[in-house]
């Protein structure tokens, strides 16, 4: 992957974040910013719709072949695995 995946999300309350996900190492890494927030959280776990979110848009790049196999696969299992692994 050669660039960084990013979404913004919105909760049921009103209040949003944004997410930031860059493969390094081998691995995806999360990281997690609150609306007018300074700092990124990179230790805060994902939601399932945040995982949903990043294997979709995985699965697109693999189809344009911007993403390889092995990152679909890693995304895929990520879901699969759940929030709190």
């Amino acid at each position: 992957m050669r660039r960084d995946i990013n979404w913004k999300t919105k909760r049921d309350d009103g209040t949003a974040y944004e997410v930031r996900v860059h493969w390094f190492s081998g691995q995806f890494k999360l990281q997690f910013r609150e609306k007018g927030g300074d700092s990124w959280d990179y230790d805060r776990p994902p939601s399932r719709e945040d995982l949903e979110t990043l294997l979709d848009a995985i699965q697109r790049r693999y189809q344009r072949r911007e993403a390889t196999l092995k990152e679909l696969e890693i995304a895929q299992k990520m879901l699969e695995m759940g929030p709190e692994a």
